[in-house]
Protein backbone atom coordinates (compact mmCIF):
# COMPACT_ATOMS: atom_id res chain seq x y z
CA UNK A 1 0.00 0.00 0.00
CA UNK A 2 1.42 3.39 -0.99
CA UNK A 3 1.58 6.30 1.43
CA UNK A 4 -1.25 8.06 -0.41
CA UNK A 5 -3.47 4.99 0.04
CA UNK A 6 -2.78 4.68 3.77
CA UNK A 7 -5.85 4.71 6.05
CA UNK A 8 -4.06 7.41 8.04
CA UNK A 9 -3.96 9.82 5.10
CA UNK A 10 -6.53 12.64 5.14
CA UNK A 11 -9.79 12.27 3.25
CA UNK A 12 -9.73 14.30 0.04
CA UNK A 13 -12.66 16.31 -1.42
CA UNK A 14 -13.56 13.60 -3.95
CA UNK A 15 -13.87 11.00 -1.18
CA UNK A 16 -15.97 13.42 0.85
CA UNK A 17 -18.34 13.89 -2.10
CA UNK A 18 -18.68 10.12 -2.58
CA UNK A 19 -19.44 9.62 1.11
CA UNK A 20 -22.09 12.37 1.16
CA UNK A 21 -23.82 10.94 -1.94
CA UNK A 22 -24.04 7.54 -0.24
CA UNK A 23 -25.79 8.90 2.86
CA UNK A 24 -29.45 7.87 3.19
CA UNK A 25 -30.42 11.38 4.34
CA UNK A 26 -29.74 14.94 3.26
CA UNK A 27 -27.06 16.92 5.09
CA UNK A 28 -26.18 20.58 4.87
CA UNK A 29 -23.08 21.99 3.19
CA UNK A 30 -21.18 22.17 6.47
CA UNK A 31 -21.07 18.38 6.74
CA UNK A 32 -18.46 18.07 3.97
CA UNK A 33 -16.27 20.61 5.74
CA UNK A 34 -16.58 18.65 8.97
CA UNK A 35 -15.24 15.36 7.60
CA UNK A 36 -12.67 16.89 5.22
CA UNK A 37 -9.20 16.15 6.53
CA UNK A 38 -10.14 13.32 8.88
CA UNK A 39 -8.12 10.17 8.07
CA UNK A 40 -9.63 7.61 5.71
CA UNK A 41 -9.75 5.22 8.65
CA UNK A 42 -12.42 7.41 10.25
CA UNK A 43 -14.90 6.99 7.39
CA UNK A 44 -13.97 3.35 6.80
CA UNK A 45 -14.51 2.25 10.41
CA UNK A 46 -17.21 4.62 11.69
CA UNK A 47 -20.86 3.80 10.92
CA UNK A 48 -22.50 6.49 8.79
CA UNK A 49 -25.13 7.21 11.44
CA UNK A 50 -22.37 7.80 13.99
CA UNK A 51 -20.54 10.19 11.66
CA UNK A 52 -23.76 12.20 11.37
CA UNK A 53 -24.06 12.21 15.19
CA UNK A 54 -20.50 13.51 15.46
CA UNK A 55 -21.38 16.30 13.03
CA UNK A 56 -24.46 17.20 15.08
CA UNK A 57 -22.33 17.27 18.25
CA UNK A 58 -19.80 19.53 16.53
CA UNK A 59 -22.65 21.81 15.47
CA UNK A 60 -23.56 22.25 19.14
CA UNK A 61 -20.04 23.39 20.00
CA UNK A 62 -20.68 26.97 18.91
CA UNK A 63 -18.48 29.30 20.93
CA UNK A 64 -17.96 26.75 23.70
CA UNK A 65 -14.39 25.52 24.08
CA UNK A 66 -15.40 21.85 24.34
CA UNK A 67 -18.45 19.61 24.12
CA UNK A 68 -18.91 15.93 24.94
CA UNK A 69 -21.38 13.07 24.69
CA UNK A 70 -21.49 9.96 26.86
CA UNK A 71 -23.54 6.83 26.33
CA UNK A 72 -23.64 3.06 26.22
CA UNK A 73 -21.85 1.13 23.48
CA UNK A 74 -22.81 -2.54 23.94
CA UNK A 75 -21.13 -3.71 27.18
CA UNK A 76 -18.91 -0.61 27.30
CA UNK A 77 -19.37 3.13 27.67
CA UNK A 78 -18.40 5.49 24.88
CA UNK A 79 -17.22 9.06 25.35
CA UNK A 80 -16.93 11.51 22.44
CA UNK A 81 -15.18 14.84 22.89
CA UNK A 82 -15.06 17.60 20.28
CA UNK A 83 -12.98 20.70 20.72
CA UNK A 84 -10.64 22.98 18.87
CA UNK A 85 -7.02 21.92 18.87
CA UNK A 86 -5.85 21.88 22.48
CA UNK A 87 -2.53 20.85 23.90
CA UNK A 88 -2.52 17.68 26.02
CA UNK A 89 -6.16 17.01 25.09
CA UNK A 90 -5.81 13.23 24.78
CA UNK A 91 -3.95 12.97 28.08
CA UNK A 92 -6.48 15.14 29.90
CA UNK A 93 -9.38 12.98 28.74
CA UNK A 94 -7.52 9.81 29.74
CA UNK A 95 -6.67 11.35 33.11
CA UNK A 96 -10.26 12.42 33.77
CA UNK A 97 -11.46 8.87 33.09
CA UNK A 98 -8.74 7.43 35.33
CA UNK A 99 -9.71 9.84 38.12
CA UNK A 100 -13.23 8.42 37.90
CA UNK A 101 -12.02 4.82 38.10
CA UNK A 102 -12.77 3.91 34.49
CA UNK A 103 -10.83 1.23 32.60
CA UNK A 104 -10.02 2.46 29.08
CA UNK A 105 -10.32 -0.29 26.48
CA UNK A 106 -9.94 1.62 23.20
CA UNK A 107 -9.52 5.19 22.01
CA UNK A 108 -9.01 7.20 18.85
CA UNK A 109 -8.03 10.80 18.19
CA UNK A 110 -8.55 12.60 14.88
CA UNK A 111 -8.40 16.18 13.63
CA UNK A 112 -10.06 17.56 10.51
CA UNK A 113 -8.78 20.15 8.04
CA UNK A 114 -10.17 22.96 10.21
CA UNK A 115 -8.22 21.74 13.29
CA UNK A 116 -11.40 20.54 14.97
CA UNK A 117 -10.48 17.57 17.16
CA UNK A 118 -12.62 14.48 17.70
CA UNK A 119 -11.51 12.06 20.42
CA UNK A 120 -13.45 8.91 21.26
CA UNK A 121 -12.86 6.61 24.23
CA UNK A 122 -14.46 3.25 25.01
CA UNK A 123 -14.15 2.08 28.58
CA UNK A 124 -15.47 -0.22 31.28
CA UNK A 125 -17.26 1.02 34.38
CA UNK A 126 -16.75 -2.01 36.62
CA UNK A 127 -18.26 -0.29 39.67
CA UNK A 128 -21.40 0.85 37.83
CA UNK A 129 -20.87 4.50 38.71
CA UNK A 130 -22.23 5.82 35.42
CA UNK A 131 -25.52 3.98 35.77
CA UNK A 132 -26.76 7.12 37.53
CA UNK A 133 -27.51 9.99 35.15
CA UNK A 134 -26.51 12.56 37.77
CA UNK A 135 -23.07 10.95 38.05
CA UNK A 136 -22.65 11.06 34.28
CA UNK A 137 -23.55 14.76 34.19
CA UNK A 138 -21.09 15.56 36.99
CA UNK A 139 -18.37 13.67 35.16
CA UNK A 140 -18.96 15.60 31.93
CA UNK A 141 -18.65 18.91 33.79
CA UNK A 142 -15.43 17.65 35.42
CA UNK A 143 -14.13 16.38 32.07
CA UNK A 144 -14.78 19.61 30.23
CA UNK A 145 -13.10 21.60 33.02
CA UNK A 146 -10.10 19.25 32.76
CA UNK A 147 -9.89 19.73 28.99
CA UNK A 148 -9.88 23.50 29.50
CA UNK A 149 -7.10 23.17 32.06
CA UNK A 150 -9.28 24.35 34.94
CA UNK A 151 -8.61 21.12 36.87
CA UNK A 152 -5.15 19.81 37.74
CA UNK A 153 -5.37 16.06 37.25
CA UNK A 154 -1.96 15.00 38.48
CA UNK A 155 -2.62 15.79 42.18
CA UNK A 156 -5.84 13.76 41.94
CA UNK A 157 -3.99 10.78 40.45
CA UNK A 158 -0.68 11.08 42.29
CA UNK A 159 -1.59 9.08 45.40
CA UNK A 160 -3.02 6.14 43.47
CA UNK A 161 -0.22 6.16 40.89
CA UNK A 162 2.34 6.32 43.69
CA UNK A 163 1.02 3.09 45.22
CA UNK A 164 1.52 1.15 42.00
CA UNK A 165 4.67 -0.86 41.24
CA UNK A 166 7.10 0.59 38.68
CA UNK A 167 5.99 0.40 35.05
CA UNK A 168 6.99 -2.73 33.19
CA UNK A 169 9.24 -1.94 30.27
CA UNK A 170 7.34 -1.02 27.13
CA UNK A 171 8.37 -1.73 23.57
CA UNK A 172 8.32 1.41 21.45
CA UNK A 173 8.97 1.87 17.74
CA UNK A 174 9.41 5.28 16.12
CA UNK A 175 9.91 6.29 12.52
CA UNK A 176 9.50 9.52 10.59
CA UNK A 177 6.92 9.48 7.79
CA UNK A 178 7.59 12.56 5.64
CA UNK A 179 4.66 11.79 3.32
CA UNK A 180 2.32 11.98 6.33
CA UNK A 181 4.14 14.95 7.82
CA UNK A 182 4.51 13.17 11.15
CA UNK A 183 6.39 10.59 13.18
CA UNK A 184 4.70 7.27 13.86
CA UNK A 185 5.11 5.91 17.37
CA UNK A 186 3.98 2.40 18.33
CA UNK A 187 3.73 1.22 21.92
CA UNK A 188 3.18 -2.31 23.20
CA UNK A 189 3.40 -3.74 26.69
CA UNK A 190 1.52 -4.68 29.86
CA UNK A 191 -1.44 -2.48 30.74
CA UNK A 192 -1.82 -0.75 34.08
CA UNK A 193 -3.82 2.01 35.70
CA UNK A 194 -3.04 5.48 34.36
CA UNK A 195 -0.67 4.29 31.63
CA UNK A 196 -2.41 6.16 28.83
CA UNK A 197 -2.46 9.35 30.88
CA UNK A 198 1.23 9.08 31.72
CA UNK A 199 2.30 8.23 28.19
CA UNK A 200 0.23 10.65 26.14
CA UNK A 201 1.22 13.99 27.64
CA UNK A 202 2.26 15.33 24.24
CA UNK A 203 0.70 16.92 21.16
CA UNK A 204 -0.96 14.12 19.20
CA UNK A 205 -2.14 14.36 15.61
CA UNK A 206 -3.77 10.92 15.50
CA UNK A 207 -4.08 8.03 17.92
CA UNK A 208 -5.43 4.48 17.89
CA UNK A 209 -5.53 2.68 21.24
CA UNK A 210 -6.36 -0.98 21.81
CA UNK A 211 -6.20 -2.91 25.09
CA UNK A 212 -6.83 -6.66 25.09
CA UNK A 213 -5.66 -9.49 27.29
CA UNK A 214 -3.97 -7.12 29.72
CA UNK A 215 -1.70 -5.63 27.04
CA UNK A 216 -1.77 -2.29 25.27
CA UNK A 217 -1.17 -1.84 21.56
CA UNK A 218 -1.16 1.88 20.93
CA UNK A 219 -0.21 3.92 17.89
CA UNK A 220 0.31 7.68 17.66
CA UNK A 221 1.21 10.18 14.96
CA UNK A 222 3.25 13.04 16.41
CA UNK A 223 4.29 16.20 14.61
CA UNK A 224 6.28 19.35 15.19
CA UNK A 225 5.88 22.56 13.18
CA UNK A 226 3.80 20.70 10.62
CA UNK A 227 6.32 17.91 9.99
CA UNK A 228 7.94 14.81 11.50
CA UNK A 229 9.75 15.10 14.83
CA UNK A 230 13.17 14.49 13.28
CA UNK A 231 16.24 13.41 15.21
CA UNK A 232 15.93 16.08 17.90
CA UNK A 233 12.24 15.47 18.52
CA UNK A 234 12.65 11.70 18.64
CA UNK A 235 15.50 12.12 21.12
CA UNK A 236 13.20 14.16 23.36
CA UNK A 237 10.64 11.34 23.30
CA UNK A 238 13.36 8.84 24.21
CA UNK A 239 14.47 11.00 27.15
CA UNK A 240 10.85 11.20 28.32
CA UNK A 241 10.68 7.40 28.19
CA UNK A 242 13.91 6.91 30.10
CA UNK A 243 13.78 3.68 32.06
CA UNK A 244 10.32 2.76 30.74
CA UNK A 245 10.83 1.60 27.20
CA UNK A 246 12.94 -0.38 24.81
CA UNK A 247 13.07 1.83 21.71
CA UNK A 248 13.34 0.20 18.30
CA UNK A 249 13.87 1.54 14.80
CA UNK A 250 15.78 4.64 13.65
CA UNK A 251 14.87 6.58 16.76
CA UNK A 252 18.32 7.07 18.25
CA UNK A 253 21.84 5.75 18.25
CA UNK A 254 20.95 3.55 21.21
CA UNK A 255 18.08 1.08 20.91
CA UNK A 256 17.28 1.30 24.61
CA UNK A 257 16.14 4.41 26.45
CA UNK A 258 18.74 5.19 29.07
CA UNK A 259 17.80 4.84 32.70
Amino acid sequence: MGARDSPDMPIDPAEVADFVRALPLAVDAGFAGFILGFPRKYLAETPRAEVVKHYALAGSLGTRPVISSLGRSAALWKLCVITRDRRFLFSRIAGALSCSGMDIVAAEAFANASALVLDTFRFRDDDGRFEQSATRRRFQVFLEDAVEGKVELEPLLRERLGRLPPLSRLEVEMEDEPARGATRLRLEGPDRFGLLYLFSRADIELAAIDTAGGRVRDEFLLSRAGGPLGVEGRSEVIRALAGLAVVKGPAAESRTAAS
